[in-house]
């Protein structure tokens, strides 16, 4: 800790970094020619820390490791490449890690002339606003601008161009970041990484080129962030061995250390390098300590990971959902469609309700990243298979963007409204509570069920399903809930004889499969997932 005239000064070194190879010189580190831009070109000078970091992290790969890891190509040996394959950047929130991230990334498009670079985060909107940010301050910069090229703005397609290279985003997700080939990959609060799927395929992008480095930023997660976790304790665990000479993950963590008292300013400015630099102050640290409960502390201000976080409780139990279980349901009536979209339009869910005996029976026929034209198509082949009685959207959401391509394809969607949707939430809640509902034991969504949250409106008189507040994606969810809402909003009133309740008919009926059930008395709902 350093006090100045009484006020905490951040720590510019973090506690826990992997150490260079060499002496860290213009010659040695990328991070020299990074201080040089922000000062000179984008008249943006780093901190202290930020700078420590830059030249620390674009460490270079030294002739000889380049020459025993490329013994058939010479013409590599005098090329600047990354000693790091991925950078993990670890510092408690409002430090100024998006700052350093924005002049990285501009660094690499107009200064190292990167041909390719692509930025996630947690959600793609989350990525697309970093991105939108950068292209505004492009534009404003007139050294900047002029070597830009057409920006694209279309959603699915964004892309920042420079005369020399291209930065585009991605969501996360399996097929996130296939067929392409990136030299920088930005990855933003790893922390939220809570499986393999998008880490495994956009990490992937920076494998065969030559300048191809994977940037990561967090703060501390908890025990479901798998991925952040598993790198950063690799990472950790190699600073314990005889050397870090092999290491292709460089780990650079402004943390408190665990052993000190949550309270205990020394720790604080361990974990907050910008403390005292003009921005954040000792007290703005404290207004966080009192407002914070332990943990939320320690992972937000401190950088710390905490395994002992209140567990996530949904708001319908796992077991009671398996419980509605039906794989050969008795479809009694007509049907209805309806279409979500993930937070940052990472996937498209189409969920489809019908009544059954029993009450209303839920499928999801699609929950996979698509582009609006593709969503067209597909909606309207499962109308023209299955005559549903309405396609229902979600007014003033991402999905709403189907709305006029639909009627220009001779499909009027049924827009919802905000209370529309308070109302299909509450519809559904009571139909779990009383076993009116049934579902086919599809994972996609079962997986929505296990993580779904709701927030009160209306002093607590109505809720609606909250895709912010849930521990991951529910978009399946959503699209089932609205699907069950406008089968009663839109169909006729079937009246269901007594003995049909249990019946199964032998013939005419055709096998669930996504929503393949069939229609008893002769025509078949026939979705073709």
């Amino acid at each position: 800790m350093v006090r100045v005239s009484g006020a905490l000064i951040g720590s510019r070194e973090p506690r826990v970094f992997t150490p260079p190879l060499v002496e860290l010189t213009p010659e040695t580190s990328l991070g020299f020619d990074i201080i040089w831009f922000a000062k000179e070109i984008l008249r943006e000078p780093l901190t202290p820390w930020q700078e420590w970091f830059t030249i620390h992290a674009f460490e270079l790969m030294t002739v000889e490791a380049k020459r025993a890891l490329y013994p058939d190509r010479p013409d590599l040996w005098d090329e600047q490449i990354p000693r790091f394959k991925t950078v993990l950047l670890m510092v408690a929130r409002q430090n100024g890690k998006t700052h350093v991230v924005k002049t990285i990334i501009k660094w690499a498009l107009f200064r190292q002339r990167l041909k390719y670079i692509l930025g996630a985060a947690q959600t793609k909107n989350d990525a697309k606003e970093l991105w939108e940010e950068i292209v505004q301050e492009c534009e404003e910069h007139p050294q900047l601008r002029k070597r830009m090229r057409r920006t694209t703005f279309n959603n699915g397609s964004e892309a920042l161009r420079a005369r020399w290279g291209t930065y585009r985003i991605a969501g996360l997700d399996r097929k996130a970041g296939r067929g392409k080939t990136a030299n920088l990959l930005f990855m933003d609060e790893l922390r939220e990484h809570k499986s393999w799927e998008g880490w495994s395929a956009l990490s992937s992008t920076t494998l065969s080129p030559v300048f191809g480095l994977n940037l990561t930023a967090s703060n501390a997660g908890d025990w479901r962030s798998v991925v952040l976790n598993s790198l950063r304790d690799g990472a950790v665990a190699a600073l314990g061995s005889e050397g870090t000479e092999d290491a292709t993950v460089g780990v650079f963590e402004w943390s408190a250390d665990p052993e000190m008292d949550v309270g205990d300013r020394r720790g604080w400015c361990q974990a907050n390098p910008d403390l005292g630099h003009g921005r954040m102050t000792e007290r703005d640290i404290m207004a966080e300590f009192e407002a914070k409960s332990e943990p939320e502390f320690r992972t937000e201000n401190l950088c710390q990971r905490v395994d002992d976080l209140e567990e996530f409780e949904p708001e319908v139990a796992p077991e009671r959902w398996a419980e509605l279980v039906d794989r050969e349901p008795v479809p009694l009536g007509e049907s209805c469609l309806a279409v979500n979209v993930s937070p940052g339009a990472d996937a498209w869910s189409v969920a489809a309700a019908v009544k059954t005996a029993r009450g209303v029976h839920v499928e999801i026929g699609r929950h996979e990243p698509g582009t609006v034209e593709e969503m067209v198509r597909f909606i309207k082949a499962a109308v023209a298979s299955g005559d549903p009685v309405a396609v229902v959207i979600p007014r003033n959401s991402p999905a709403a963007v189907l709305e006029r391509p639909l009627a220009d394809a001779g499909i009027e969607p049924e827009m919802m409204t905000f209370p529309q949707m308070k109302r299909a939430t509450a519809e559904m809640l009571k139909r779990i509570a009383d076993g009116t509902v049934t579902h086919g034991g599809d994972s996609r969504l079962s997986d929505a069920v296990a993580v779904a949250a709701t927030k009160a409106f209306d002093a607590g008189s109505t809720v609606a399903w909250s895709e912010k507040m849930s521990d991951g994606d529910i978009s399946p969810l959503v699209a089932a809930t609205y699907a069950g809402w406008g089968l009663g909003e839109f169909s006729a009133d079937v009246e269901v004889p007594p003995s049909a309740v249990g019946f199964r008919p032998q013939a005419e009926t055709v096998p669930a499969h996504g929503l393949g059930v069939g229609v008893a008395g002769g025509s078949a709902l026939e979705m073709q997932w």
